[in-house]
């Protein structure tokens, strides 16, 4: 047979050769990136916030509106759900001073501060000076034309008010302002012992 015969059948081949060469890299890469890869409960997830103090483990709790309308009352649905505020001095918890027991979010029930870290600070609205370990979270608000931290539950995203920093009320130096309709009084310590910090 003629040389161009034979130098178009070893061009094939190479060809060939270098194809199976770079399916077989793919493969190798695929399958090093699976073992990488580290299996979680779907309820479990890493959170990260635009603004976050920390990212956070805790079991999510994640509903619809639509969801969440039917199971909150129409104002912390608002509060909750679409960062309202409740009126100053109108809530349940503002003039509450339990000695004992917590406070849950009282959408999905994730224990936030205890009795002990509620304070007076005559702001108009419940106040706290830290909250347990990993109950919250924080993002940047800039609405109203100011900048202010905004504070939600770590578990629901639902949003409970915002904290504030160096205002002197007590050793903590922050000062959690929060919805008397985000929270729940519960009596009692919360089930599993848990640590308290500041958020900032």
């Amino acid at each position: 047979p003629p040389a161009h015969s034979y130098r178009r059948t070893l061009r094939k081949m190479a060809a060939s050769v270098a194809g199976s060469l770079v399916v077989a890299t793919r493969i190798t890469a695929r399958k090093a990136l699976a073992a990488k890869r580290v299996t979680v409960a779907p309820s479990i997830r890493a959170r990260a916030f635009r603004g976050a103090s920390q990212i956070v483990m805790v079991s999510r709790v994640e509903k619809s509106d639509a969801e969440w309308s039917k199971e909150l009352d129409k104002t912390s649905f608002q509060v909750l759900r679409k960062k309202g505020t409740e009126p100053a001095g109108t809530g349940e918890y503002d003039k509450f001073y339990p000695t004992e027991g917590h406070f849950v979010c009282k959408g999905c029930g994730n224990p936030l501060y205890s009795a002990e870290s509620k304070f007076n600070s005559g702001c108009g609205w419940p106040a706290f000076d830290k909250c347990y370990k990993g109950a919250l979270i924080t993002e940047t608000d800039m609405t109203f034309g100011m900048k202010r931290v905004e504070i939600m539950c770590a578990a629901c995203d639902g949003h409970l008010g915002h904290v504030f920093e160096n205002e002197g009320f007590t050793p903590t130096m922050e000062r959690h302002c929060v919805n008397s309709v985000s929270v729940k009084y519960v009596e009692g310590a919360p089930e599993t012992p848990l640590e308290e910090e500041k958020v900032v």
